[in-house]
């Protein structure tokens, strides 16, 4: 079955175990690995295996394909810009790895780059494996049906809904400047005198968008006190439950004994 992706949204809908999951347990993941990559054991093997069962999980979900090119656009530019940077400007070089010219590689630096990346990559695929295998509706649905604030539900849940309207939103806009004759492509300067045309439009959009939604929430009754009943019903167990819970009290722990060292 061919992976059904919404319009509006980045999630896409394969009905796997990862889909099925309750919102809170992939969002107490994301939150244990965070933790765990910062505060857990140091080292590569700690982060490289985390992001490994991150890549298959989200194989498992069928989302790799979708995650893999999200995480491409996100992790390329940190990649070209820390690597140089550190391996260079660290302030812990010592170790000359390359020289050329007056240009020197330190061996310190590229340690600290690989392992900052490796660190931001399992962190990313996590969060990117929580965005693709989980719906807004549902996270803004467990949130409500937790007793919590529906601000906090708009807060967490509009993002993951605005996103994809967003990259949809500019390559509308990028159509339309090159059918008006705006030369979008070329050298950087090019580029540079281009980008007040998409970014104006897309600013004036969104501030527009905010107000839409604002009315909209107000005529459906946003912050109304009466009891709600929802179309959308979350599957939830005792396993997930303990799961939960245990991710959170590792967390807790790893916390603690970092703040030890």
């Amino acid at each position: 079955m061919q992976p059904k992706s919404t319009t509006t949204t980045l999630f896409i809908d394969n009905n796997s175990w990862v889909q099925r999951l309750h919102p809170f347990t992939k969002l107490c993941y994301v939150l244990f690995a965070g933790v765990g990559v910062y505060a857990g054991p140091s080292g590569f093997s700690y982060d490289a295996l985390l992001l490994l069962v991150n890549v298959a999980v989200a194989g498992s979900a069928g989302v790799l394909k979708g995650a893999w090119r999200t995480f491409v656009r996100i992790f390329l530019p940190l990649l070209l810009f820390m690597i140089p940077i550190h391996s260079v400007l660290y302030p812990g070089n010592q170790t000359i790895l390359l020289h050329f010219y007056w240009l020197n590689i330190y061996q310190e630096g590229l340690m600290y780059a690989f392992n900052t990346l490796l660190q931001l990559a399992a962190v990313l695929t996590a969060s990117l494996l929580f965005v693709f295998t989980t719906h807004p509706a549902d996270l803004i649905t467990a949130i409500s049906h937790s007793g919590k604030s529906p601000t906090l539900a708009y807060l967490l849940g509009s993002p993951l809904l605005m996103m994809s309207a967003m990259q949809e939103r500019v390559a509308t806009i990028q159509a339309a400047q090159r059918a008006r004759g705006l030369n979008t492509g070329g050298n950087f300067i090019r580029r540079l005198y281009s980008l007040a045309p998409l970014v104006v439009p897309l600013v004036v959009g969104a501030i527009v968008e905010i107000e839409q939604r604002a009315i909209a929430l107000e005529v459906r009754g946003f912050k109304a006190t009466t009891p709600r009943t929802s179309f959308r019903i979350l599957a939830d167990s005792s396993f997930q439950r303990m799961t939960r819970w245990l991710m959170l009290a590792t967390a807790a722990v790893l916390v603690f004994l970092r703040l030890l060292r």
